[in-house]
């Protein structure tokens, strides 16, 4: 059995070097997949190994998110485990992924239809947090951030609506990328908001994002520079003292931090809520109208019915004024801005599972208050964590810059990183339970 490095740009280098054949590499990954998964529950399907593939990263598997189109499968979406259709085709980021040489030995959990803050999902077993079993796994994208973090897979392509890559990947104390609108190609990909919807990565360190980010791509991106100014914002009645002065000791590191009062938050939130619920609803109307409808489009579904379509359309028009606007005041060339991922620590499951008798309305709304009005402006956000809490759980701040500037995102998370954890990273130098 291969001993896997922490890091895939390691791996690449034993690959390339003929260290690791590529061939062993994948079986043997395909191998620790089926172990871990044993314990994490992360898997919808494993996928036979394409030996035929070349290129820069052959020898490097990877799972994703159960909504992409693959080659004679069509992805379950949350809600199924897949069927397979002999005219599918890759989508293309899948594609772009292949032609590089990495293979996709599975497909992961999610939240049904992609529309939920946590793992919750009746149709699979109970997904299980790597850094804590008690803890929360948030959604959509739940399984990718735990085939991130148990070590199953190094990266995972994941989709974000409303933090559906921030949220998990906050929770399980890993790196979650969502990128600008447009930058990686949505065609093969199931769609829950055709206005909101990007597709992002999870990983455990920010140069092994960017190594597959780098293949992904289907738009120019902004070379990386440094940034040395940040404005920050902390919404002062939802912030729990103690997550408000761990992340305040994080700043004081930085050079140049301004606290700003984003006032038009409230509005945005607004808009944010109400073109997901329009869209949704208009593409999934049937299913949720039908009986057994999964809990989260319901209550997607209850919200819509409360929205016209002069109030979707008045809101999509303001779109591009107010990123704009946004941009000018708190993004100035070479500033970003950061903002907590949560306001409160992150729940135990318990809270956030809908139904049950320790169900709280808070402890799930702090899962994604602070998340979705990055994607109504269409704006690349990088999450990773930044330390403990006063309760022993991850804190994660996102970090928001403008359209294009994931590289200087990436660049700046690695920075941190390596002044934070050294060598390794928080979820690497935490012992799991």
């Amino acid at each position: 059995m291969i001993h896997f490095p922490n890091r895939l740009t390691e791996l690449q280098t034993l690959i390339q070097t003929g260290v690791i054949n590529p061939l062993d590499c994948l079986k043997d990954q395909a191998h620790l997949i089926h172990q871990l998964n044993e314990q994490f529950s992360a898997i919808v399907e494993t996928l036979p190994i394409d030996e035929s593939l070349t290129g820069p990263l052959r020898g490097i598997g990877l799972l994703h998110k159960d909504l992409f189109n693959l080659t004679g499968r069509d992805p379950g979406f949350g809600h199924s485990v897949g069927k397979r259709d002999g005219k599918q085709e890759d989508a293309q980021v899948i594609q772009q992924l292949k032609q590089a040489g990495c293979a996709t030995l599975g497909t992961l959990v999610m939240a049904p239809y992609a529309c939920g803050a946590t793992s919750q999902n009746p149709y699979f077993p109970k997904c299980i947090n790597p850094l804590n079993q008690q803890y929360a796994v948030g959604g959509s994208s739940s399984g990718s951030a735990i085939a991130v973090a148990s070590k199953m897979s190094y990266v995972s392509l994941g989709s974000d609506t409303t933090g559906s890559i921030r949220i998990p990947a906050a929770t399980c104390g890993i790196t979650g990328l969502k990128t600008t609108q447009g930058l990686i190609s949505l065609q093969g990909v199931s769609v829950l908001s055709q206005s909101l919807d990007t597709v992002g990565l999870l990983g455990r360190y920010a140069k092994d994002i960017e190594l597959i980010l780098d293949v992904v791509i289907s738009q120019n991106i902004e070379p990386a520079e440094s940034i040395t100014r940040f404005n920050y914002w902390f919404p002062e009645q939802l912030m729990d003292s103690s997550i408000e002065s761990h992340i305040r000791s994080f700043l004081s590191r930085l050079e140049h931090t301004n606290e700003v009062d984003i006032q038009e938050f409230s509005y945005i939130k607004e808009a944010v809520d109400v073109v997901m619920a329009y869209e949704i609803n208009r593409n999934y109307k049937q299913t949720i109208a039908s009986e057994d409808a999964p809990k989260g489009l319901k209550a997607v579904g209850k919200l819509a019915s409360k929205i016209t379509l002069n109030d979707y359309e008045k809101c999509v028009e303001s779109k591009e004024t107010l990123k704009n606007n946004f941009i000018n005041r708190y993004l100035s060339q070479g500033s970003f801005l950061i903002v907590p991922c949560m306001a409160q620590s992150i729940p135990l499951w318990q809270e956030v599972e809908i139904g049950h008798p320790e169900f709280s309305r808070e402890a799930y709304l702090n899962l994604f208050h602070l998340m979705g009005w990055v994607n109504f402006l269409g704006l690349p956000a990088i999450s990773f964590p930044i330390g403990n809490d006063d309760l022993g759980r991850p804190i994660s701040i996102q970090v928001i810059g403008r359209p294009f500037t994931e590289k200087s995102l990436l660049h700046f998370a690695h920075k941190i990183e390596h002044q934070l954890f050294g060598d390794t990273c928080y979820i690497d130098s935490a012992r799991l339970g």
